[in-house]
C-alpha cells in the first residue's frame, strides 16, 4: 500500500508539473498581445485619418520630412562647426597660453555640443592636448600624431583659415567602436599658424531620429547617404546595426536590409512627383515599388549629403493601400515589439530561474555548488537577490556547525525525529596527554592541530557512513546505526577504526619528518542499545544518543590508556562489538575479561592489532 500512495503522489505531482507555463513565455505573450491591441488601435485611426490623401498632399509630407532631416543634420553639425569657430579665437587671441586654461575650455565646449566625443588641438609639432566624453565623465590627454595622415592634414591646415569636414572613419577603441565624422579648424593667430582644432562626432543617433520619422509616418523610409554608395543613417540601422571596420566605416546601400535603396541608382526611373524641389526616383521591384525622393545637402563632408525618403508607389495613387503599408510597418513593430517583450520577459525569468536553482541546492543541502545571485534591473527582484546573498552568508556559516550528513538523513526521513530505542555502535577517540601538551603550545598552534587531527578522523568516519555526534576537547564522539538502519554498523565502526589507525601512523610519520613529537590516540568501540533522537531544550536541540552504551564506549577509550600506555595508537571493542561484526576479524584480538568503571561485571574486551610505528 506505501507504495502504491507513492506512486499516486508522484502521478499528482507530475501532473502538477505539466500544468504549469514558462513565466518567460506568459510575459512575453501578454506584451505582446497590449503592443498588437495597440497597433490595430492606431491603424484604425489612420484608416479614418488617411481617407482623403492625394498624391500631392502626401508628397509634401515626403518634403516635410526631407526638411525635418536636413534640420536634425544641421542641428548635429552646425553647433560644431561654431564651437571650432568659437575656440579658435579664444586660442588667437590669447586667453588658453596654459594647458589647464586649454583644458577647461575644451571641456566646457563639449557641454554644450554632447554630440562630440573627443576635442582636441594639435600644435604644428604635432602635440596633441584634448579632451573626451564618455559614459564615465570628461577626461582631458595629451599625445602625439603618430600617422602620415595626420601630418599631411597640418601641412594642409598651414595655408587655410577655414573649418573642412573630414571623411567618415571607423573607431576600433572598446569604448567607441563607432564609425564618427571629424570637423578640422585651422588657427591662425598674429599671421602664424597656431595648430588645429579637431573635433570627432558620433553619428549613431542619427539612425534612431529616422526611425522616430519612419514610426510617425508609417509607410514612409527616410534616410541619409554619404555620397552615393554609402549609407550614413537608416531607420534599420537604429535597430540592427551592419558590422563595420575601418575598410568599411559606413554599410553599402545593399547592406542594410533595404532593396529599394540598394537598386536606387541601377533600377530607379525618374518621374516628377507634384510641385516640389526634390529629386524623384520610382523603383519597382516585383508587385512592389517605391517613390524615393531625394536633396543634396552640401558643407557636411568632403562628398555631398544626399537626404531622401522612400515613398509607395500606389499610397500616391490609392489612399486606401496606406492603410495596407501601414500594418506592414505595424507588423514590423510588432516583431520589435515581441522581440523586446521575450528579452524583458527573459530578464524577468532569468533571476526566478536562478533562484529556483539556488533553493532546490539549498534543500540537498549542496552549499558547495551555491553561488551568489547578481542584481537585476527590476527592484524586487534585486531586493531579492540582495536578500538570498545575505541568506548565503548565513549558510555558509552554518555549514561549518551542522553536519550535513546528518542533516541529509532526517530530511530522507520526512523530517520527523520521535526518539526512539536503536541498537548502535558507539566509538571515542582521544588524544593522549593532550592537554599537558596544549599548555606549552600557543592557542592558535593548538587550534590548528586540533582541527587537522579532527579533519583527518572525521573523513574516516563520514567514509563508513557514520555520524560525528560531537567534538569534546581531543575527543571525537561518533556513531552508527542511526538515525538510519544500518545492520552493519558494528563492521562499519571497525572499518573506520582501522583507517583511522592508518591515518594517524601516516600523520604521525609526516610529524617525526618535521621534528615533532607523535600524537597517542585511544580509541574504543562498544554496540549495545541507545535512545536515540533530538535532544536538547526549547529552541536549541540535537540529534544524539544517550544511554549505557554510550558510557561503556567512553570507559573503553579510557581503558586503552591502562593496556599499553607506550603505544601510539590503540583500539579496544567489546565483546558485544565483535560479536555483531560479520566481517573481518583477522586482526582482533582478545585481551580477556577486565572490569571496567560503572560495570559490576567483568566484560570481555578486544584490541584491534595495528601496524607499529
Amino acid at each position: 500500500m506505501a507504495t502504491e500512495a507513492e506512486t499516486t503522489t508522484d502521478r499528482r505531482a507530475a501532473s502538477a508539473r505539466r500544468r504549469t507555463i514558462p513565466l518567460s513565455g506568459t510575459l512575453a505573450v501578454v506584451m505582446a498581445g497590449l503592443v498588437a491591441l495597440t497597433a490595430i488601435d492606431v491603424l484604425a485611426v489612420f484608416w479614418f485619418m488617411t481617407a482623403g490623401t492625394t498624391r500631392d498632399l502626401l508628397a509634401r509630407a515626403a518634403q516635410l520630412g526631407l526638411d525635418s532631416v536636413q534640420a536634425r543634420i544641421a542641428d548635429r553639425f552646425t553647433p560644431v562647426e561654431d564651437q571650432l569657430a568659437f575656440l579658435a579665437r579664444e586660442i588667437a587671441a590669447g586667453r588658453t597660453d596654459d594647458g589647464a586654461a586649454l583644458d577647461r575650455l575644451m571641456t566646457g565646449a563639449l557641454a554644450g555640443t554632447p554630440q562630440v566625443r573627443v576635442l582636441s588641438f594639435v600644435t604644428p609639432d604635432g602635440t596633441i592636448r584634448g579632451v573626451t566624453q564618455g559614459p564615465h565623465g570628461v577626461f582631458a590627454f595629451t599625445d602625439t600624431i603618430r600617422t602620415d595622415q595626420e601630418r599631411r592634414e597640418i601641412e594642409e591646415a598651414r595655408g587655410s583659415d577655414q573649418a573642412a569636414w573630414g571623411p567618415v572613419y571607423f573607431v576600433p577603441a572598446e569604448a567607441m567602436r563607432t564609425s564618427v565624422a571629424n570637423l578640422r579648424r585651422p588657427v591662425q593667430a598674429e599671421g602664424r599658424f597656431a595648430g588645429v582644432l579637431r573635433a570627432t562626432i558620433t553619428v549613431d543617433d542619427l539612425s534612431g531620429h529616422l526611425r522616430t520619422i519612419s514610426e510617425a509616418n508609417p509607410g514612409t523610409t527616410p534616410f541619409i547617404l554619404y555620397g552615393r554608395d554609402r549609407v550614413l543613417a537608416h531607420p534599420a540601422m537604429a535597430v540592427r546595426r551592419p558590422a563595420l571596420s575601418a575598410e568599411h566605416p559606413l554599410p553599402l546601400l545593399e547592406q542594410v536590409g533595404d532593396p529599394f535603396l540598394a537598386a536606387l541608382w541601377t533600377e530607379a526611373k525618374r518621374e516628377t512627383v507634384g510641385d516640389i524641389d526634390l529629386e524623384a526616383r520610382v523603383v519597382r521591384l516585383g508587385d512592389d515599388g517605391r517613390v524615393i525622393l531625394t536633396r543634396a545637402v552640401e558643407g557636411y563632408a568632403p562628398a555631398p549629403l544626399i537626404v531622401g525618403v522612400e515613398v509607395p508607389v500606389s499610397a500616391l495613387d490609392k489612399p486606401t493601400d496606406d492603410l495596407l503599408r501601414a500594418a506592414l510597418a505595424g507588423l514590423a513593430v510588432l516583431a520589435i515589439a515581441i522581440l523586446v517583450a521575450i528579452a524583458v520577459s527573459r530578464a524577468i525569468a532569468r533571476p526566478v530561474g536562478a533562484m529556483a536553482r539556488e533553493v532546490r541546492a539549498v534543500g540537498s543541502l549542496d552549499f558547495a555548488s551555491l553561488r551568489p545571485l547578481p542584481g537585476s534591473l527590476f527592484s524586487e527582484l534585486n531586493e531579492q537577490a540582495r536578500a538570498y546573498n545575505t541568506m548565503l552568508t548565513g549558510l555558509r556559516w552554518l555549514e561549518t556547525y551542522v553536519p550535513k550528513a546528518l542533516v541529509r538523513r532526517l530530511l530522507r526521513s520526512g523530517g520527523a525525529v520521535p526518539s526512539a530505542d536503536r541498537l548502535v555502535t558507539v566509538m571515542f577517540t582521544d588524544i593522549v596527554d593532550f592537554t599537558a601538551a596544549a599548555e606549552q603550545m600557543p592557542a592558535a598552534e593548538v587550534a590548528s592541530m586540533l582541527n587537522a587531527h579532527f579533519d583527518l578522523l572525521g573523513r574516516c568516519v563520514e567514509a563508513e557512513g557514520g555520524t560525528i555526534d560531537k567534538f569534546i576537547g581531543d575527543c571525537i564522539m561518533a556513531f552508527w546505526g542511526a538515525p538510519d538502519d544500518q545492520p552493519d554498523h558494528a563492521d562499519r565502526a571497525l572499518r573506520a577504526a582501522r583507517a583511522i589507525a592508518a591515518a594517524v601512523a601516516a600523520d604521525n610519520a609526516d610529524r617525526r619528518g618535521r621534528g615533532l613529537a607523535p600524537l597517542r590516540v585511544r580509541i574504543g568501540l562498544h554496540s549495545g542499545p541507545v535512545v536515540a533522537g533530538n535532544i536538547g531544550m526549547s529552541g536549541r536541540s540535537g540529534y544524539t544518543i544517550v544511554g549505557d552504551a554510550v558510557n561503556l564506549g567512553n570507559r573503553l577509550e579510557q581503558l586503552g590508556k591502562a593496556v599499553a600506555p607506550a603505544d601510539e595508537i590503540v583500539v579496544l571493542a567489546s565483546g558485544e562489538t565483535v560479536a555483531l561484526a560479520a566481517g573481518d576479524r583477522s586482526n582482533l584480538r582478545s585481551l580477556g575479561l577486565h572490569a571496567v568503571p560503572g560495570r559490576r561485571t567483568e566484560i570481555e574486551i578486544f584490541r584491534l592489532e595495528t601496524a607499529k610505528p
